[in-house]
């Protein structure tokens, strides 16, 4: 991942036009409101079977060039409930969910289908269920809105659960404009699922996430809001959104995530764990997303292996951290910024080490515990952190904790650190422990008096490890009390201001 150039290129999960992302934007969809005037017009003779015109040409009261198959609508009113109007639609077929009805078992969609419902129809769960159940590819789910059981305990309850295999994924799942609210467990989870969309989706009170992508590749979460995850007594941790793998199962039946952007998103209220994570993903893309209120704001981390459940043996690997806004907001407690970390767990260890390019984020108010910062490394190889402005974090901006080989800190801003808890010093960047190599350019430190408790002590680059190598250009230290501060440690300035 060492750039060749002074700014490297976008990785392949960023700039493929193949993907889901892509190919929506070469061939748009219908509007969502045309379909619905067209399923409803259709549905509203109540012939089941009857083809519909394309909802373009019902909105516009012409025909397109080209006609896609006729589409066959079943409408929930017409049946005494969902489940046996879900029974008669054929596939290919639109399921109009035009009435809202409660629910005890799962709706399961097992052949390509449309699930659309009409406006102010909800479905709400009398139990901790999963509420509708995808087994089956080319499937759409539309403007629903499904309320859960509730969240004061941990339990199973879901809104939209897809399930494929590593050897039989689920192709072409698209989840839109739908609201989830009250789920016990979490809004979407996606297992094996190739060219998944979850697109413009609102997310509240769940217990353990928002959306959950397992072993999924070539797809986009984009546009959704997740707020106030619970995280109740018998859950361990919690998230906005998560991509990952099972950790129970080798890397063959579960295979890392990749390929998946996660962009334009609005998180907050994780705030016992993380707003957005992935394990040992490989080309994520997290840019553009609102981030506040959670322990720690994103978060780049290794995961497990069936064989080794107390190790971490894969490492996230070719990831973009990219113009994002993360914030402490509500949040009680300390956490990181940004977190980066490897495989392994020791000193220099031998473990896959994390890759990514860290650029252009503003990071508010993070940091706070031993080694938290506004961005945190460790077990990292060739990341680059990069144009990040880093303003009213506590006890230091950047952190490299251990085992971060040929780490590049270009053009970062640092401003008004605040001191931890028993602390009588700050700094812009801290060096924390040993094995580190980086080379830090163009990197400065800013006075915070417009910033609440703002440490008037705040050394520049601080190395209390011993073994580490820095070479240090062109940075501004000016403001800080002492431009460099280690021990132990080899640190090389080439014009490094004072």
């Amino acid at each position: 991942m060492r750039p060749t150039s002074d700014r490297p290129p976008l990785l392949s999960a960023e700039r493929d036009a193949t993907g889901p992302a892509g190919r929506a934007a070469a061939h748009p969809r219908p509007g969502r409101r045309a379909f619905l005037v067209g399923a409803l017009a259709a549905a509203g003779a109540r012939a089941v079977g009857a083809a519909r015109r394309p909802a373009a040409a019902v909105a516009a009261g012409a025909a397109p060039a080209t006609m896609p198959a006729p589409t066959v609508v079943v409408a929930a009113s017409s049946f005494p409930t969902v489940a046996q109007a879900l029974a008669a639609v054929p596939p290919g077929g639109t399921l109009l969910v035009d009435r809202s009805e409660a629910i005890a078992s799962p709706l399961i969609v097992d052949r390509s289908m449309t699930v659309l419902f009409a406006p102010t129809v909800r479905l709400t769960a009398t139990a901790h269920i999963t509420m509708i159940d995808v087994h089956a590819s080319d499937v759409r789910v539309v403007d629903a809105a499904l309320v859960g059981a509730g969240t004061s305990r941990a339990a199973s309850g879901k809104g939209v659960v897809a399930t494929g295999t590593a050897t039989a994924p689920l192709e072409r799942l698209s989840i839109e404009d739908c609201t989830f609210t009250g789920l016990s467990h979490s809004a979407v989870v996606a297992t094996s699922v190739v060219g998944l969309e979850v697109v413009g989706c609102r997310v509240d009170d769940v217990g353990y996430a928002g959306v959950v992508l397992v072993s999924c590749t070539d797809a986009v979460v984009r546009g959704c809001t997740v707020a106030d995850v619970r995280q109740p007594a018998g859950f361990v941790n919690s998230y906005g959104i998560a991509v990952t793998r099972d950790e129970t199962k080798s890397l063959v039946d579960s295979p890392r995530s990749a390929r998946v952007t996660i962009d334009g998103n609005t998180v907050r209220g994780v705030r016992l764990w993380e707003g957005i994570d992935t394990h040992a993903g490989q080309q994520i893309v997290i840019r553009d997303n609102t981030v506040s209120g959670c322990s720690v704001g994103i978060a780049v981390v290794p995961c497990q292996n069936d064989a080794t459940p107390q190790e971490y043996v894969y490492a996230p690997v070719d990831v973009v951290v990219a113009r994002n806004h993360v914030e402490r907001g509500d949040s009680p407690g300390t956490g990181s910024g940004i977190v980066v970390k490897g495989a392994g767990s020791t000193v220099a260890s031998g473990a896959e080490r994390a890759s990514a390019v860290v650029e252009d984020n503003v990071v508010v108010g993070m940091g706070g515990g031993d080694r938290e910062a506004g961005v945190l490394l460790y077990l990292t190889r060739d990341v680059v952190v990069r144009g990040n402005l880093l303003s009213g974090c506590v006890g230091r901006g950047v952190c490299l904790y251990h085992s971060n080989d040929a780490t590049m800190l270009v053009g970062n801003r640092v401003e008004g650190v605040v001191l931890a808890a028993g602390a009588t010093v700050a700094a812009a960047v801290e060096v924390r422990s040993s094995a580190n190599t980086a080379t830090l350019v163009g990197n400065s430190y800013a006075p915070g008096s417009h910033l609440p408790g703002s440490a008037a002590s705040v050394r520049g680059v601080a190395v209390p490890g011993s073994g580490n190598v820095l070479d240090l250009l062109r940075n501004d230290w000016t403001a800080t009390v002492l431009p460099v501060w280690g021990r132990s440690s080899t640190i090389t300035r080439f014009a490094d201001g004072a």
